[in-house]
């Protein structure tokens, strides 16, 4: 699933890790927490994929806890249930496109040094009428050869919001090695995929700076739910602030969380 491969700014898997990993420890800053942490993403007729850690000491530079290893994982929808199988060490997976589906409330449960570990969370419905003012953008080449200023035009994208629903929109370029529009200020980092967290909103317009690199754009619209929210909102915890993160993991830490997706193809090209 894309998002646990983008989701470094909240989030998402490397993000809440960052912060469940650095929160405080009783026994000191050597100190090893015995819940472990839990990084589940699911997304509605995707295959499944979830990760346990165990939780860091302060101190470890390292970007995640030891893997665990050997657990037995259930997960149910109401009337289906599932075990998942350990593809690498901590990370436990299946193939079924049937158990998250939208609408639905999925469960997952795993013992764990004696406790039961435990979480649930409801399956937001799909995302409804997601569509562009234009499927294309031209940006303005930042530096122009000629002296001619050529005005940007701003793409709008609309969807139907639920109520008290939240939305995360991520765009990710086809192509292996995107084309960097522009060489000035702020044009020198790396091409990553773009997130953009909305919140309770039913819209998204471009700015001149929105996009870096030219090229065709999956463009993603995702209904996330209060969990995932939650996790979101709480990103500011930092080695100068050890609180402890929000997390929905019974006996443990972590995001056990599910969300539906829609898409379209969106082309930028430099003017």
């Amino acid at each position: 699933m894309e998002i646990r491969k983008y989701i470094t700014l909240f989030l998402i898997a490397s993000a809440f890790a960052s912060l469940v990993l650095s929160c405080k420890k009783d026994g000191g800053d050597s100190a090893i927490a015995e819940r472990p942490v839990v990084v589940s993403y699911l997304v509605a007729g995707e295959p499944i994929t979830m990760k346990v850690y165990l939780q860091k000491g302060i101190l470890d530079t390292a970007a995640y806890g030891a893997p665990v290893s050997g657990l037995s994982i259930t997960l149910s929808n109401g009337s289906k249930q599932l075990k998942l199988s350990e593809l690498t060490k901590g990370v436990y997976t299946s193939d079924d496109l049937s158990l998250v589906t939208p609408n639905s409330i999925c469960s997952m449960s795993f013992d764990y040094n004696g406790n039961t570990v435990s979480a649930e969370t409801k399956v937001p419905s799909l995302p409804v009428n997601f569509k562009a003012s234009s499927l294309e953008q031209a940006v303005p080449d930042p530096d122009p050869l000629d002296s001619v200023v050529k005005t940007f035009y701003p793409v709008t994208f609309n969807w139907t919001a639920t109520s008290g629903g939240y939305y995360l929109l991520v765009f990710r370029n086809q192509d292996s090695t995107p084309l960097r529009i522009g060489n000035g200020f702020g044009r020198h980092n790396p091409y990553s995929d773009m997130e953009e967290y909305l919140g309770q909103v039913s819209s998204f317009t471009t700015q001149p700076m929105t996009f870096m690199f030219s090229g065709y754009y999956d463009t993603y619209l995702y209904h996330i739910n209060a969990e995932y929210n939650e996790i979101l909102n709480s990103s500011g915890t930092s080695s100068l602030n050890l609180t402890n993160p929000a997390t929905n993991i019974k006996n443990g830490l972590g995001i056990f969380t599910a969300m539906s997706k829609t898409s379209l193809l969106f082309h930028v090209y430099t003017q």
